[in-house]
């Protein structure tokens, strides 16, 4: 089963980890100190930068002896500046490569010379306590190969629950209980980060499911909310049934202005109108339901390659050439580069493995938070397919997204509308894929004092792609306010 998500894509690499330190935070916490007690110890890493860890509950409402660390990054020599944490999003992407691998270019000089930034990886997730799937092969068999049977076949049904279960188990055989890898328990691990940092209040950028995880911590603390971006909003209330919905049309629609667009270009693989262009997709899908298309790789591409590799490219607009590319080829009977685009949205590593564990961290986290009921299926079937007639009907099976995944523990009812000394600055981007705009509308009606920010454009996120929006950002961060509930940038 393919599921959507939405993430902070950047480039990957592969670098060294980082530094241990000691006394390690769990050392602290065994030897009688309160969590959020422990003394943040940062030691040189990663060229030029500083690692440090966070000793946390692996419960929250219950701790008792298992305890995780959650990894922490910021530049070298930041350490006077104050402290602004930073989520890219996912759930599963890593924070702490993100702020590695973009500092030079995250936000703008302004930022990076007012704030300490510190990247963290929230719990399963790359160096904190990350899950970790022991067959290589399994994943593989989930995110690129097909059944070969009619899609929604008895038999297609059967294989991909065979296939799902085990790449489940195998993601569980060591390392804890995924149970608790939810996101109302890394919201009380940001809050033990913020008490590490010794800081009061927290200040905090989030993008895309960053945004949820933010507004989750804004619920539970929000005595402690200091200046919040939630960038690319993410509306919690939705069931994940309404999620699954929204993001399918977000994508139909960012679908659409990239065929729009292609057709006025002399290069474009399609002529005629959107609705024939569409169709003619449909029926490259179809067709790779039961079959591959070749690559110059020892690799083919079905539909689940096609599905990734389409969605990859709508994140940004900066990619619609590559999506122009990989539909030549295509229909040429080449799925070269529908298969390197789904390589770079699964971060798989040419060599064979993978350059993180999103993917799995991704689904652990979602089937943690919650899953479609079966009193729900029909309905979602009917939806998603009023959503997208292109894309739809591959996103009706929520039976089995969360096969073999446990559900959250130690959670609780949450409200979003608690008085906040500063309103958070919500941003939405109109032609968002992952996370429609509307979520930004509803988000920032749900939290208090917020100001909703409207981005006039296309692509996942704003901030760091418009000046307009860089500058409402930053001095909102350093402390503007804003004289309307409501900020437009075109």
């Amino acid at each position: 089963m393919l599921r959507l998500r939405a993430i902070w894509l950047t480039a990957v690499l592969l670098l060294a980890g980082c530094v241990a330190v000691s006394p390690s935070p769990t050392d602290q916490i065994k030897s009688g100190v309160e969590f959020q007690d422990q003394v943040i110890s940062w030691a040189s890493c990663e060229s030029d930068f500083e690692c440090a860890t966070v000793a946390v509950p692996l419960d929250h409402l219950n701790p008792a002896d298992q305890i995780i660390e959650i990894a922490l990054i910021r530049k070298a020599g930041t350490e006077n500046l104050s402290p602004l944490l930073i989520n890219p999003g996912g759930p599963g992407a890593s924070g702490f490569e993100y702020v590695r691998d973009s500092y030079e270019t995250l936000g703008t000089d302004q930022l990076r010379s007012n704030f300490q930034l510190v990247g963290f990886d929230p719990r399963g997730v790359g160096r904190s306590a990350p899950v970790t799937c022991t067959d290589v092969q399994v994943k593989d068999q989930v995110y690129y190969e097909e059944s070969g049977f009619p899609l929604g076949s008895e038999d297609d049904f059967a294989f991909s629950k065979d296939v799902l279960e085990r790449f489940a188990a195998s993601c569980q055989e060591t390392g804890f209980d995924v149970a608790f890898f939810n996101t109302q328990q890394s919201a009380r691990d940001i809050d033990l980060i913020r008490a590490a940092l010794g800081v009061e209040k927290l200040d905090y950028l989030g993008f895309s499911y960053g945004t949820e995880l933010g507004a989750t911590y804004i619920a539970l603390f929000p005595d402690r909310v200091g200046k919040f971006v939630l960038d690319g909003a993410v509306d919690p209330t939705l069931t994940s049934a309404q999620g699954t919905v929204n993001q399918v049309a977000g994508f139909d629609k960012a679908f659409r202005s990239y065929l729009k667009d292609c057709l006025a270009n002399s290069d474009c693989p399609f002529t005629g109108t959107v609705e024939q262009a569409l169709k003619k997709v449909g029926e490259l899908l179809v067709k790779l339901e039961t079959s591959q298309l070749p690559t110059q790789y020892d690799r083919d591409a079905g539909l689940t390659v096609a599905l990734y590799g389409i969605i990859a490219a709508l994140y940004a607009e900066q990619s619609w050439p590559y999506l122009t590319q990989a539909f030549q080829e295509a229909f040429d009977g080449d799925g070269s580069t529908l298969l390197l685009l789904a390589d770079f949205y699964n971060d798989k590593d040419p060599d064979g493995g993978y350059l993180s564990n999103i993917s799995e961290a991704n689904v652990a986290i979602n089937c943690a938070d919650e899953r479609v009921g079966p009193e729900e299926f029909a309905s979602l079937r009917e939806d998603v397919l009023t959503a997208s007639s292109v894309f739809g009907k591959y996103f009706g099976y929520p039976e089995l997204g969360c096969l073999g995944w446990p559900e959250g523990k130690s959670m609780i009812e949450l409200d979003y509308g608690a008085a906040l000394s500063t309103g958070p600055l919500v941003v939405g981007t109109t032609g968002d894929p992952a996370t429609p705009y509307q979520q930004a509308v509803s988000l920032a009606k749900l939290l208090s004092g917020a100001t909703l920010l409207t981005f006039e454009g296309e692509g996942h996120t704003a901030y760091g792609s418009s000046d307009c929006v860089n500058k409402y950002v930053e001095d909102y961060l350093l402390g503007e306010k804003f004289p309307a509930s409501e900020l437009l940038c075109n």
